[in-house]
């Protein structure tokens, strides 16, 4: 009568041991599935940015875009500044950055360190924040379908000396035009939510009266006046002038189809075939504009500076590309270690911002 008992308290023994080991290596397997992808995410650093992913629920509509031309498989540090800025401000938004995902520019690597470090960060925005993806395409097909494609079909586009500039100059108001949301440069950074912004474009105060921006430009899909922006950049189009597509074009288009003499800030303009669009005043997305480009980096900063950014939806970098540098105590430092802190705090401690 032993017997049978001896062997029923094995068996018992043999499952709870077996039920052990399963338990100790789906432990294990939580941890190692935790640590953080990359070498360059401090651990310090990931905790701040946890309660970015309980704050991101269901998407409500908001369409927040960028794009970046040059075909590079990586953002700079400045660019991926741009994307968490607006990820952070607007985090119930779909944010999509839209990379060419063949190279059109004949790109040095002269620091693999630096282009370490700038995957590291583009590849955390892509896994660790909810709200962004990345589409690798032929960014060129999103003309297909608007006026611009046989401008470039023709092979007119490809004459420009700016290839970069102009095809993100087109590129924004056809994806504008079919998608409808919010286009941004990626040397923006977003200090505020954007969900009020529709049909509307911003004015700048340097140099030239009635100067529009294409850096910021918000708009329902199908906006008859972006319709009229293609055809008449088609027009305005010069091969040698990095403007010709951009900020000047959308002034005169405006000045046109709005029937204008002038474009005044904080102004609700009715247009043609029954639309309308709003000018925002400066403040609120070049409060400081192109012609005082070196406050942002300056190692001390005015007081006065930041006062004109207190009613901006956003601050837009002017020269950040350029690869000035740029001092920890300076304006555009500041701005980055509030609104992109993992970003700006990762690529300073590999001296890459």
């Amino acid at each position: 009568m032993r017997l049978p008992g001896a062997i029923l308290k094995r068996k018992i023994q043999q499952r709870f041991l077996l039920a052990l080991i399963i338990l100790t290596l789906g432990v294990l397997a939580l941890k190692i599935s935790s640590q953080p992808d990359d070498e360059t995410n401090p651990e310090e650093n990931l905790k701040k940015i946890t309660p970015l992913h309980e704050r991101v629920g269901k998407v409500n509509g908001l369409n927040i875009f960028f794009i970046e031309t040059s075909g590079r498989s990586c953002l700079t540090a400045r660019q991926a500044c741009g994307v968490e800025s607006a990820a952070r401000a607007n985090p119930h938004a779909s944010i999509t950055l839209f990379m060419e995902k063949t190279p059109i520019a004949n790109l040095s690597r002269n620091n693999s360190d630096k282009d370490e470090v700038n995957c590291a960060i583009t590849k955390f925005l892509l896994r660790r924040i909810e709200n962004v993806r990345i589409l690798r395409q032929n960014l060129l097909d999103h003309l297909e379908g608007t006026p611009l494609w046989e401008f470039y079909r023709n092979g007119l586009l490809n004459k420009s000396t700016t290839p970069l500039v102009h095809r993100s100059d087109a590129i924004r108001v056809a994806l504008l035009w079919k998608n409808g949301g919010i286009y941004l440069d990626l040397d923006c950074i977003v200090m505020r939510p954007l969900d009020s912004l529709n049909n509307t474009v911003g004015t700048v105060r340097d140099f030239i009266p009635n100067w529009i921006e294409n850096g910021v430009m918000a708009f329902s899909a199908g906006h008859p006046f972006l319709h009229f922006l293609m055809k008449s950049m088609i027009l305005a189009f010069r091969p040698d002038n990095y403007l010709s597509l951009g900020p000047s074009a959308v002034t005169e288009a405006i000045l046109d189809f709005c029937d204008r003499d002038d474009l005044p800030a904080n102004t609700l303009l009715f247009c043609s075939r029954n639309s309308s669009l709003f000018i925002q005043p400066p403040e609120s997305f070049y409060a400081i504009g192109s012609g005082r480009a070196d406050v942002f980096y300056q190692p001390k900063t005015d007081l006065a500076d930041w006062n004109k950014l207190k009613h901006s939806f956003l601050s837009h970098i002017y020269d950040s590309g350029s690869g000035r540098p740029v001092p920890p105590t300076s304006l555009y430092a500041q701005l980055a270690r509030d609104y992109c802190p993992f970003t700006y705090r990762t690529s300073e401690s590999h001296d890459s911002f």
